[in-house]
Parts: structure tokens; sequence; C-alpha cells
């Protein structure tokens, strides 16, 4: 993890001592009972943690950010989802006087829940904090931290993790020239080729980029609920489903009132493909991509989410997460899957032995998450170990959906021309 400069202990704790809620140095491990055990004071004994109930300092939050470049990580992504709840604990660990690390915490009843997420959890940070909060708070028997990264489980404590999902990252390249080299010939010859396919039929095509600044609240919100649109018609094509309600709507769009941006893509002004990504620090965080299904034949949805990472390039950015779900044109695209973990650490080993329901629940989640990810990768192998009469089948049946795709495509496609030309007239 990456350490930021910040002002000095002492300074902090003189400035929220004067304006701040009440906050709770916690002491080094072994200068009071350490619930992990004297084994680990040697490891932990330089790393400080104090406690803010009910607050997070602005020194916090701007660490926050700068620490791990995350929206979900974030104090403002917090805001903007859980304006209406009341303020979370910040516990801020320090190492000879500078900020390694801070976390967003609520305790509810007989756990803690971790609010912040996608960042790098490593083992020293993961005891001091069980450390800090066990000895603050008799009544949790466990913690909880959702959609993290783990480079190793944590083998000292007493815990359980699974993978869940993943997101993909992709570290951007010095300028857009460099990025297209470093795309697989394959891809680039994809992408030039349906854009050039694209453009020669439909030259009034236009792309561009623009801030949420540049836009009317109004106009925010209605690419969000068309762009929302496009991804449920396109999952429901390929047998899928995206949902999407009014709460998700609305927290996609105070996040894009706050710092979104939006990439559109429009034909005769009517819009056809899109994205919104917001951006934290150095990185920008795709919320949001679809095209109109009526346009797959372009891979217009391929092209949108090319042009999309382009322009966060061109706006600074050197890292973009393109989220979750499996997608091969996001490896084409060079993003890089990261699993995301669900890691649960009980307050000691006995702890853990008298909680056999939760240790079950957990486990059934580890298995199911672990078996839907086997049967994707497998797939293709059993396919091919099938009998020849039924691997003939099964690809029969794909190429009567693709034909049913592919129809669908062109009734949308031909639709959407039908209304540009209807409204000229």
């Amino acid at each position: 993890m990456r350490q930021i400069s910040g002002p000095s202990l002492a300074d902090m704790l003189a400035h929220d001592a004067a304006s701040a809620p009440a906050s709770v140095q916690v002491q080094p491990a072994g200068q009071r009972g350490d619930p992990l055990g004297d084994a680990q004071q040697d490891t932990l004994s330089d790393l400080l943690g104090e406690i803010h109930e009910h607050q997070v300092p602005a020194f916090a939050a701007e660490a926050l950010d700068r620490l791990h470049g995350s929206l979900y990580a974030s104090y403002r992504h917090l805001q903007l989802c859980e304006s209406e709840r009341l303020l979370p604990h910040t516990w801020i660990a320090y190492r000879r006087g500078e900020i390694i690390s801070v976390l967003l915490f609520r305790v509810e009843a007989k756990r803690v829940l971790v609010l912040t997420e996608m960042f790098l959890l490593d083992e020293p940070v993961a005891r001091a904090f069980c450390r800090d909060v066990f000895a603050r708070y008799a009544r949790p028997r466990v913690i909880v931290f959702n959609a993290i990264r783990l480079q190793s489980p944590p083998a000292t404590l007493p815990c359980q993790h699974y993978v869940f999902s993943e997101n993909y990252v992709l570290t951007l390249r010095p300028s857009v020239d460099a990025y297209e080299q470093a795309l697989g010939k394959s891809t680039r010859k994809t992408l030039r080729g349906y854009g050039n396919r694209l453009l020669r039929d439909h030259p009034n095509f236009s792309w561009r980029s623009c801030s949420s600044q540049e836009l009317s609240r109004a106009a925010q919100r209605e690419i969000v609920r068309q762009l929302q649109a496009f991804k449920r018609a396109s999952m429901a094509e390929r047998g899928k489903q995206a949902t999407s309600d009014r709460r998700e709507t609305a927290r996609l769009l105070r996040m894009a009132f706050e710092c979104g941006r939006y990439s559109i893509g429009t034909l005769e002004g009517k819009l056809c493909a899109g994205s919104l990504a917001c951006r934290i620090g150095d990185t920008c965080v795709m919320l949001l991509c679809a095209a109109d299904p009526a346009f797959s034949s372009y891979r217009l949805g391929m092209l949108a989410c090319y042009w999309s990472i382009c322009d966060c390039l061109q706006q600074g950015a050197r890292q973009c997460h393109l989220l979750w779900g499996r997608y091969r044109y996001k490896e084409q695209l060079l993003a890089v899957p990261e699993p995301l973990h669900q890691l649960t650490i009980y307050r000691s080993y006995g702890q853990m032995l008298c909680s056999p329901v939760s240790v079950l629940r957990v486990t059934m989640r580890g298995l199911r998450h672990r078996l839907r990810a086997e049967l994707v990768n497998v797939w293709p192998a059993w396919r091919d170990a099938l009998p020849r009469p039924l691997r003939a089948s099964t690809d029969v049946l794909r190429q009567r959906r693709f034909a049913k795709q592919e129809a669908s495509a062109g009734r949308r496609r031909s639709n959407f021309l039908q209304g540009i030309l209807s409204s000229r007239n």
C-alpha cells in the first residue's frame, strides 16, 4: 500500500480535540490486552491506530482518495449513497507519524461492517484494525469486509474468505496512440473495421465527451435512463437479466452530478450509445456503458467502451476500472480481472468454533460462487467432450439464438432510422 504524508499525529489530535466529537486513540499491541495474542506484538508495535466515532475528518477523507484511488473506497461515494444514515466511524492507522490506512465502518449489533471497498488489504493493516476495533467494542463477534482485494489471506487471523466477483482494471498508456499500439493485432483490426463500417453506413454518427457541468440535470437523467434501457435490452437478447430500479438510477445520478463525465454517441441527434464514468484522483470508474442493440452488428458496445477509455486517457487518468461482468471484450481492451473477496474475521478461534451457523453460511456462499466460476471456466472443455450429435445440437441452438438476435437488431435498427426520418418530416 502506498504511503501518504500528512500532518503529525500530535497536530491532528490537538485539532480534533478542539473541534470534533469523541475520538479514541488505541494503544499499540502489548500496552493493554491484545485479543490477537502476544506473538504479534512485535510486528504491530510500530503501527498506531485511532478511532473517530461518528465522524470522518477532512484529512482522513482526502487520504482515502489518495491511498486507494477507488470510487467505492471514497467517503464522497458513501455520502451520496447513504446520505440519510448517521456518519460512520473512522479508523486511521499511522506508522512513524504517517497515515498508511483509513477505513470507514459501522458497528451493527454483533458485527462490524467495513464500508471501505475495492482496495488492497494487507495483513498488517487487517491485524491492526482487528486489534483496535475488538479492543474498543466488546459486543461484536465478527468483522466483515466486502469487495476487497487480497494478496494473500491473513493466515494469523481466525477468518473465512472467498472470491465472489472481479473488477476489471486497465492501466492506461501515456497516449491514445500508445494504447492503440498495445492492443492485439486482431483487436485493432476489429475496432478499425467495425468503426469504419459504422461511419460508412451512418456518416452522421458522432461521438463526443463532456462533463456533467455541461449538461442539464434533466438531460443527464434522460441519458442514464436510456443507457440503462439499452443495457436491459442487450442482456435480454443474450438470455440474461439486468435490473435497475429507481434507487440505483438515483445513486448513479447523484454520483454523475458530483464527478461524472459522459461519452455520448448520437445519430441525427438521437442517442445510440454512451457511457458514464466518475473520476476519483487518477482513476476513472466506468459506472455505465451501453449501446442500442439495433447496432449490435457494428459491435457498437465494444466500440463505445474503447472510445470511452480513450476519453478517460485524454482527461489524464492513469487507470480505468471497468468493474464486474465477464465479457471477452474487456480483456481484448487489455483490462485485467482482479478478484474481489469477502472476508469475515472472528474475534477469536474460540468465537469461530462457537458460531457454527455463521461459519457454515459463509462456507456455502463461498462454495456457490466457486462452483459458478468453475462452470463458466470449464464449459468450453465440456462442450468439446460432448458426443458429436449432442455438440451439433447445442451449436444449432446457439446459431438459432444468434439469428434471432440479429433479426431483432435489424428490426430495432429499422425502427431507429424510421424515427429519425419521421422526426425530420
